[in-house]
């Protein structure tokens, strides 16, 4: 189990999000925070073993009829889980993000609270919740009723 102030996080981005999104991170007592300016980068410290998680910074909105050109999460290969940030999320921005090997992408108005815990679920490697996860997670069982109690006495009130 990998704690969030023990981790390594690479911040991907050379615009003003990238930056702030470091400075939010470096308040909120993280370990090591290091900011780099590509994704070639990231892949070689996710490669070399100097990351935890990864989150890359996007800047602007993207329309849905652009792809994405970043291509690939920086730690996709190597076990390193990244998070794309972006200011608009769209179905379209989530469905390609996870197509390139992101476990999520997230806005950047996002409050520092649910950051933390995203940045946690990633260290764990775990996905998020979807909203119908309690139906799903409980077995519904076929219920017996004993012949007894449909033919038998009947009960007195």
């Amino acid at each position: 189990m990998k704690s969030i102030r023990v981790s390594r996080i690479v911040v991907v981005g050379d615009s003003d999000h990238g930056h702030v999104l470091a400075a939010r991170l470096r308040r909120m007592e993280v370990a090591t925070v290091t900011a780099v300016s590509d994704l070639e980068e990231a892949r070689k410290l996710c490669q070399s073993g100097c990351a935890d998680a990864c989150l890359v910074a996007i800047e602007g909105a993207i329309p849905d009829s652009l792809p994405i050109t970043e291509g690939d999460a920086p730690g996709r290969f190597c076990g390193v889980p990244a998070l794309m940030v972006a200011p608009v999320i769209t179905p379209h921005l989530r469905r390609t993000a996870r197509q390139c090997g992101y476990l999520a992408a997230l806005s950047t108005t996002i409050p520092p609270r649910m950051l933390y815990r995203r940045i946690g679920a990633a260290l764990q490697k775990r996905r998020p919740a979807r909203m119908n996860s309690r139906q799903a997670a409980w077995p519904t069982l076929p219920i017996s009723v004993p012949e007894a109690a449909v033919f038998g006495k009947p009960t007195l009130h």
